[in-house]
């Protein structure tokens, strides 16, 4: 008989296994988030992993090159169907649910605006794993549509604040920047389209290099914005030296956040678009500084350029100062065009979005991650008498009507050591002993692993005594 081969246990590159103290410690990082969430009226919807690619993509984004396309195999209906795909954010189902259920006012059906809604769940990326960089990663988005309203950004920033205070993250600066600024930068630099590079390519390769600058430095930013394009379609800025020194003033614009806002005005002077970015930042600075927001929480930062062919106004990124090397854990913005590939109508909507297991690894350089939870089991039953299964099944049947979770230990070795150790290395916070003298006393035993605290009672009290200990358990979580 040949022998099958065996096959490498092995996972994909870019994907992540969570045993159960991480996976556990993971749930309560987000029960803490969807709490701050909730506190601002964000409601929690779900949408299918799974979109039309030309919903994801649209027909001539590049988006696609990050798409996980779907094969089905074996299935006659799959020629008719359009190609599927799995989800790449949670933002684009969001404009797709919102087009797809428009308020219905005498059905009193569909969506209806403005309306403020969260959802978590995995997404997928197509791309060369990296450190920090997944193809499998969970996104805890929070978005409110309908509105222009400043206030709405404001809401966004101050749930964001909320969020990070909630998970004991209490160094950490939320960058401001708008979209509009950087749109005027274009004219600021008077860049003109050339043969093949149009205006809009220009523009996208110069915010593509102002973003390295954290990365590579002003110098070597400056050095790539005046470069010679190499043949007609390298779509390098090619500044000229005025171009590349009112690019200069602006990244070297510094003072608190006032201060950065009137000399980017004076920069800007003459382009309007760019003037209507700094008014709307302005309104966001002055309603954070009333509520006593400080500026090493919210600062203004003219270097964010992310998204820019998403974001449509406030621009939103969070460093976390004793851990930058992880990049924005928690950002967002603006984007008001969304939904119009769907409609063909605009649809202003501002939102946030946190990448949980960057996250998650965040917290975890910080110290900031508790894996003493390995289990979710409280109570465990030792199984020490042979042929006694009913009565355990019995005991285990009171104590999870108590509230709790309780398991049977199924150690082949019915011995008291083993079992005992057993639950030890499980890390359940009770055990609960009903041996040979047990059984003919008609008593057990209640040992708390932690405080190593052990009580003797009539079995009839088996279940006052766990009611009381949840009853407890919930007083100190209020």
């Amino acid at each position: 008989m040949k022998r099958k081969s065996l096959i490498k246990a092995e996972r994909p590159g870019g994907l992540i296994d969570y045993l159960p103290d991480t996976y556990l410690a993971r749930q309560k990082i987000i029960k803490k988030i969807e709490k701050a969430y909730q506190m601002f009226g964000f409601d929690p919807i779900e949408t299918p992993i799974i979109e039309f690619t030309e919903v994801l993509a649209g027909e001539t984004s590049d988006t696609g090159k990050n798409i996980f396309q779907i094969v089905t195999k074996n299935r006659k209906e799959a020629k008719a169907e359009k190609p599927l795909a799995l989800r790449f954010d949670q933002t684009v189902p969001l404009a797709r649910l919102l087009s797809a259920n428009p308020y219905q006012a005498d059905s009193q059906k569909g969506i209806k605006l403005p309306w403020r809604r969260m959802v978590i769940g995995p997404v997928f990326r197509a791309e060369n794993p990296q450190s920090g960089r997944y193809r499998q990663f969970y996104q805890f988005d929070a978005d409110i549509a309908g509105s222009a309203s400043l206030t709405a950004d404001t809401e966004i920033v101050l749930m964001m604040i909320k969020t990070l205070l909630s998970l004991d993250i209490k160094r950490f600066q939320i960058q401001l920047n708008n979209r509009k600024i950087l749109n005027g930068l274009s004219e600021l630099v008077g860049l003109k389209p050339r043969k093949e590079a149009t205006l809009e390519d220009l523009t996208v390769e110069m915010m593509r290099i102002l973003d390295k600058l954290d990365k590579i430095g002003l110098n070597s930013v400056l050095s790539e914005l005046t470069r010679e394009p190499e043949n007609d379609f390298d779509f390098c800025p090619f500044l000229t030296p005025e171009g590349a020194t009112k690019i200069k003033s602006f990244l070297e614009i510094e003072g608190g956040n006032k201060e950065k806002l009137d000399k980017c005005s004076e920069i800007f002077q003459g382009i309007k678009i760019a003037q209507e970015g700094v008014e709307e930042m302005r309104e966001i600075n002055r309603y954070l500084r009333e509520m006593n927001i400080p500026e090493e929480q919210v600062a203004v930062n003219f270097s964010i350029a992310r998204g820019l062919d998403y974001y449509t106004g406030t621009v939103l990124e969070t460093v976390l100062l004793d851990a930058p090397q992880f990049g924005s854990v928690l950002s967002g913005g603006r984007y008001n065009d969304l939904v119009s590939r769907f409609t063909g109508q605009e649809l202003p909507a501002v939102g946030a979005s946190i990448g949980i297991d960057r996250l998650f690894a965040a917290l975890e350089f910080l110290g900031k991650i508790d894996l003493s939870q390995k289990t979710v089991t409280d109570v465990m039953i030792l199984r020490i008498i042979p042929g006694q299964d009913l009565g355990y099944l019995k005991i285990a049947q009171e104590i999870r009507e108590c509230g709790l979770n309780c398991e049977i230990c199924l150690l082949e070795d019915t011995t008291f050591r083993s079992q005992f150790n057993f639950a030890i290395n499980r890390g359940v916070k009770y055990v609960v002993i009903f041996g040979e003298n047990e059984k003919i006393n008609n008593t057990i035993q209640i040992k708390n692993l932690v405080t190593r605290e052990q009580r003797e009672m009539p079995l009839e009290d088996l279940q006052n005594f766990f009611n009381k200990l949840k009853d407890e358990e919930r007083e100190n979580e209020l």
